[in-house]
């Protein structure tokens, strides 16, 4: 277990190795009864002292996440994590043949997203996990009318592959619908990525080393947080109040120390669904001026804007459109409103940022697959595609009511949540002295499935928060999963 140390950091060298080892276990890259290095080896490895690394497990147990066997070392503890199915009262420790492989040390960090991923639940489960629209709302029609006329029209495309870039013809016709959204781009800025968390980890690769600072909106999207620890940047967590990251923070942390991007999710924020005002994104960029900071903008959730008294509201424009020199990285995915399944991305970025990115594409995966960009040439080029997105946004405004009204109607006042404006995510605050992680358990022997708060944090993290999805359930299940989460919460109120 290999655990990385900044000796210049604020943050004590004891606290930086208890949330390495912390973050391994709660993403369940440290399974229930790992052994645990000694106290002396801990020391060893991490070049600290006894009393340090005995300080360090002693916090650990403290909150639950290991046990110490007299005579036999230190353990990883049970905990919330999606496990494969086991049968149980066999002790796999000892059968497993591979058993030697935990001899074998990584530079894992923490795999949240994969470790709470509903792929590993069994397919009864209602999840409300997953950030998807069902598959009941998707243009199927569309999409297959698109596929035809390309298999038509570009069959050559099956048998070549795609400039690292992307295909020439896609990009014009992305560039065409991001004009349309408000956002003037031409095909030389773009690059087609394997959705956004490929475009996230090209930025890391490209940008950040062990010793850079990137500052996060906390809490924040989950699989970004598990990107830039395994890149073994110095995270830095912003927190974020109703109109987006909190700019006195970024200066007081600026007035200390050198960053070297922001990450931030500025409309429909994942997981709090908060929008930037404008002002603040006009703040951010001035910020970002002054600091020479880059700004990592992810925007996945735009097109899922709600009616407000039959107006569909309009976030503010992206911080890439309002950017003059170059400084913002712009990350849109088409995942969270067309086709999950699809896993299409696109990187917008300026100048020479842009070649080093692309750079990073080549040595990546050589281009994204050229057919799937040329079977979605016609989709975006269909007027249709803008009715579609009209339309779900009014079937999904229907249904955020019901959400609402049932979630309001049905689950204690001592339970939080705001109302939802757009995106798919609605995060529920418990009080502080309960824990959303041990209720999952709770929630797993009742066949239902949400996101722990606990994964959306970078540092240590506030347990007292819940994300649902509500989006990507059936109409008939949706009530279902709503009912049986209400019960749950609620009785974890009423016994604490």
């Amino acid at each position: 277990m290999n655990i990385s140390v900044d000796r210049n950091s604020k943050t004590s060298i004891q606290e930086q190795i208890k949330l390495e080892i912390a973050q391994r276990i709660r993403s369940g890259l440290l399974e229930e009864d790992y052994a645990l290095p000694s106290v002396r080896q801990l020391s060893h490895c991490s070049n600290i002292s006894l009393v340090t690394a005995h300080r360090v497990y002693k916090s650990l147990e403290k909150d639950g996440l290991i046990k110490t066997i007299r005579g036999k070392g230190t353990f990883v503890k049970q905990h919330t994590t999606l496990h494969n199915d086991t049968p149980q009262g066999i002790n796999t420790i000892s059968l497993d043949p591979f058993n030697w492989h935990l001899s074998i040390p990584d530079y894992l960090p923490r795999a949240s997203f994969w470790s709470q991923s509903s792929v590993r639940l069994p397919p009864q489960f209602l999840d409300m996990a997953t950030a998807s629209i069902h598959h009941s709302l998707l243009p199927l029609t569309l999409l297959q009318a698109s596929m035809q006329q390309a298999l038509r029209q570009y069959p050559q495309s099956l048998g070549c592959y795609s400039p690292y870039q992307g295909d020439p013809d896609f990009l014009k016709v992305i560039c065409d619908y991001f004009a349309n959204q408000g956002l003037s781009i031409r095909p030389h800025q773009l690059i087609v990525t394997n959705g956004t968390q490929q475009g996230m980890d090209l930025f890391a690769r490209t940008f950040l080393g062990p010793k850079d600072v990137i500052a996060m909106e906390t809490p924040c999207f989950s699989g970004a947080i598990d990107v830039f620890r395994f890149n073994h940047t110095i995270i830095q967590p912003i927190p974020i109040d109703a109109e987006g990251i909190r700019i006195d923070i970024l200066e007081e942390l600026a007035a200390q120390t050198k960053i070297k991007a922001i990450y931030t999710v500025p409309t429909y924020q994942n997981p709090t669904g908060t929008i930037m005002s404008l002002n603040r994104r006009k703040d951010l960029l001035e910020f970002a001026e002054n600091n020479n900071i880059l700004i990592l903008e992810d925007d996945p959730h735009r097109e899922l804007s709600l009616f407000n008294n039959n107006l569909a509201i309009k976030p503010p424009p992206t911080l890439k459109s309002l950017d003059k020199s170059g400084r913002v990285i712009y990350l849109k995915g088409f995942s969270k409103f067309l086709f999950p399944g699809l896993r299409l991305g696109i990187i917008v970025a300026d100048g020479t940022i842009y070649n080093r990115l692309l750079a990073a594409k080549s040595i990546s995966d050589l281009g994204s697959p050229l057919w799937l960009q040329k079977s979605l040439i016609p989709l975006f080029s269909n007027p249709q595609l803008v009715t579609f997105i009209k339309n779900l946004n009014q079937k999904l405004t229907s249904r955020s009511s019901f959400v609402m009204k049932m979630l309001t109607d049905n689950l204690d006042p001592q339970i939080k949540f705001k109302k939802i404006y757009g995106g798919m995510h609605l995060w529920l605050t418990l009080p502080p002295e309960i824990s959303a992680d041990n209720l999952l358990t709770i929630a797993h022997s009742r066949s239902i499935h949400f996101l722990p708060g606990s994964i959306f944090y970078p540092g240590e993290p506030e347990s007292n928060h819940l994300r649902i999805c509500w989006t990507n359930l059936s109409d008939d299940n949706l009530p279902k999963a709503l009912d049986i989460l209400c019960r749950i919460l609620n009785n974890a109120i009423s016994n604490p």
